[in-house]
């Protein structure tokens, strides 16, 4: 009996023995066929150059952008006034115009659903100078290689491509926006460079605020106006004023300041309608004034962009209207 548990013992050792040298050698293997794939050539599918790109339309089940590129500008198709990154777009044409595999697929006895090349993680469509179209299908990722696979029309094969190829055509529309400078923080305005601000009203009230003690507790109001929400990208005159009551009568504050050339400068921003923000209005349980939240219309002088900003930091600029500086005592004497 004992020498039959021995023999068990030892057949058990051999045989967990055996499987960690099956395992490593699968592992090895693995490892060996990812290092030759990664030393092996890449295969070119297609070689142009970004200047040649004149159009592009990238889908990819949530976005489907069209952009093109006239007099020398991206422009997004459906509306040439969108105000719109140029460097990404530059980026895609560059990512679009010359594409390597890095493997090309067996497919035998496989079909294209095997691959997710049916039901497609990204399309895109790509017009050059010569008139010609090239349409790319990204399917499913290689969980051992990480290799994203590849077709390019006019071509039956299908391939691996870096799977980094069709993030650089992921970008939604709100990410690719150019927003305008803050003028202020353009030109590295502080508050000490701040010589006076002038507020001014549509029914003709205006207050200039010059002294220091004004101008910062003042300015760090006004500089919370940095155009960081947009609400409409392009507004022409009668819509800023008809629409958004933003016009060069109505509410405005005129900062002075002293630039870095030693010049003195002004920056305006025109302040519109007040209006009830509609997120805030479906979670009221009543029609209180503590649950409503207001905002405001605004635009910086010369823009087309209509910003909004919080009602409380509007209302506290134009507080000051009644604002008196503090009577200076320190020569008085005793």
């Amino acid at each position: 009996m004992k020498k039959t548990g021995k023999s068990i013992l030892t057949l058990v050792i051999l045989l967990f023995v055996l499987g960690g040298l099956i395992t490593g050698y699968f592992i090895l293997r693995h490892y060996n066929s990812i290092e030759k794939e990664a030393d092996a050539p890449s295969i070119p599918l297609l070689d142009k150059t970004k200047e040649t790109v004149t159009s592009l339309r990238c889908h990819n089940g949530e976005n489907d952008l069209s952009f093109v590129y006239e007099n020398d500008v991206w422009e997004y198709a459906l509306d040439s006034h969108f105000p719109l990154q140029q460097k990404p777009l530059q980026d895609m044409a560059m990512a679009a115009s010359s594409i390597e595999a890095k493997l090309q697929v067996d497919t035998a006895e496989a079909g294209t659903e095997t691959y997710g090349l049916d039901t497609p993680a990204c399309i895109v469509e790509v017009t050059f100078t010569d008139e010609s179209v090239y349409t790319y299908t990204f399917g499913d990722t290689n969980s051992f290689n990480g290799y994203q696979y590849f077709t390019i029309s006019g071509d039956d094969s299908i391939y691996m491509v870096e799977a980094s190829l069709s993030e650089s055509f992921d970008t939604p529309l709100h990410s690719l926006y150019q927003s305008e400078s803050y003028v202020l923080t353009e030109q590295g305005v502080e508050q000490g460079d701040v010589t006076s601000i002038l507020l001014e009203t549509a029914a003709g009230s205006a207050k200039e605020i010059t002294d220091a003690g004004g101008i910062e507790t003042l300015f760090a109001h006004v500089d919370k106006l940095n155009l960081s929400v947009w609400k409409d990208y392009y507004a022409d005159p009668e819509e800023m004023q008809e629409v958004y009551g933003i016009h060069e009568n109505g509410d405005r504050i005129t900062v002075t300041y002293d630039a870095n050339n030693g010049e003195s400068n002004t920056y305006t921003v025109f302040i519109g309608n007040k209006f009830e923000r509609v997120e805030d209005a479906d979670k009221k349980s009543n029609d209180t004034e503590e649950e409503t939240k207001y905002e405001y219309f605004y635009s910086p002088e010369g823009s087309s962009v209509v910003y909004t900003a919080g009602a409380d930091t509007i209302d506290a600029i134009f507080n000051y209207l009644v604002y008196t500086p503090p009577v200076d005592t320190s020569d008085t004497n005793a």
